[in-house]
């Protein structure tokens, strides 16, 4: 007799398999684009696999946004290609991309009520009233506002608006659904509850998904991948956990999550030396004229303990809850950031001689700042 956990494993594959087979790829091959004599996009190539919801992250300036007009055909590169389904589109025009678009600015028809903007799309592939209206019915309903249908764009929150444009953009049945920092003018408690939403049901209709954001936290809580841009370039893409744990650069490591700077020497051998230990280096250690360098350590990674005439003296304390956030003013003044459990951390009041070391595996490098 099946037991319920094998019937559910077996429910859950088979949704995966639907996701995987209604899913399109997209494939971005070396993406170039100059605006003048500022090059956006300096050769990007990203794989996405059907169903996937990537997420481009960086700082304003990065070329994330210009990367998305070019896969929504609002953009032309000045090299490489997009190909959706091994299909080159790069010449195709925006309005024959077959894709759904959600802007930052909701961007509704402000004399149409939310079930008209819905079906806006529809009424432009010639799809029959009734069968238009049963349809953003459907997807209103999807987003939870259907009571709503008849209300007009000032009469909603900005969070519903969003969520009517959302509804609007996968009322089509896009092959891919593009997101231009949809959430970024909405409250954090609209921004948080509309994030959960997007996942759950990009997840559940399997639309291949693009999603830009300049916020770490959206895009490590939503994307299967997320791609951290940075002047044009792809410094990584890997998936949330991986991205955190294991940055392949110090723009990377320093600019998801928050990141510690140690000073320290190179040695021979691939070593490196701070806070009086000598750890490996991760990765290729440099080839620099200088031996000096910062050792990148998050947080969590340090270990510290209360011992008198110690390394450091504690200066100020966060509480976070589980977990309490110590900052230590080294040698040198250097201040460190380094996270304790809550239920440990009363012994350590501001002024209190401390020891902090580092982590015994391979740490990242970076030059001296």
């Amino acid at each position: 007799m099946t037991t319920n956990t094998a019937r559910d494993a077996t429910a859950a594959d088979g949704t995966r398999q639907m996701t995987e087979a209604r899913g399109t790829s997209v494939v971005l091959q070396n993406l170039s684009r100059f605006f003048g004599a500022t090059k956006a996009l300096d050769g990007l190539s990203i794989d996405m696999a059907p169903g996937e919801l990537v997420a481009l992250l960086g700082p304003s300036g990065c070329g994330k946004t210009t990367a998305l007009r070019i896969v929504a055909g609002f953009e032309i590169a000045d090299t490489g290609s997009v190909l959706i389904d091994s299909k080159d589109i790069s010449s195709v025009p925006a309005a024959k991309r077959d894709m759904g678009m959600v802007f930052q600015s909701y961007s509704l028809f402000p004399n149409m009520s939310a079930l008209d903007n819905v079906a806006f799309g529809l009424r432009m592939r010639k799809v029959g009233a009734g069968d238009r209206r049963k349809r953003a019915g459907e997807l209103l309903d999807l987003v939870g506002l259907a009571p709503q249908a008849k209300q007009y764009p000032h009469q909603l929150s900005g969070g519903q608006q969003q969520r009517v444009a959302l509804a609007r953009a996968l009322a089509i049945e896009p092959r891919v659904l593009l997101l231009d920092e949809p959430l970024s003018a909405l409250d954090a408690k609209v921004r948080l509850q509309l994030r959960e939403q997007i996942r759950t049901l990009q997840q559940r209709l399997g639309t291949t998904t693009l999603f830009v954001t300049h916020d770490q936290e959206e895009a490590l809580s939503m994307a299967d991948r997320v791609g951290v841009m940075n002047k044009g370039k792809l410094e990584q893409i890997a998936a949330p956990d991986e991205l955190y744990d294991h940055p392949a650069t110090a723009f990377v490591a320093e600019f998801v999550g928050v990141m510690n700077r140690i000073p320290a020497e190179l040695q021979g051998g691939g070593m490196v030396t701070a806070l009086d230990s000598t750890v490996p280096v991760r990765g290729e250690a440099p080839d620099e004229s200088t031996s000096a360098v910062d050792v990148l350590v998050r947080p969590e990674g340090l270990t510290m303990a209360v011992i008198e005439n110690g390394n450091g003296i504690v200066t100020t304390r966060t509480f976070l809850g589980s977990v309490t956030r110590v900052a230590v003013l080294l040698s040198g003044d250097v201040t460190v950031q380094v996270d304790k459990a809550s239920s440990e951390a009363g012994a350590l009041a501001p002024g209190t001689s401390v020891s902090v070391t580092l982590p015994s595996e391979p740490v990242l490098i970076a030059p001296r700042s």
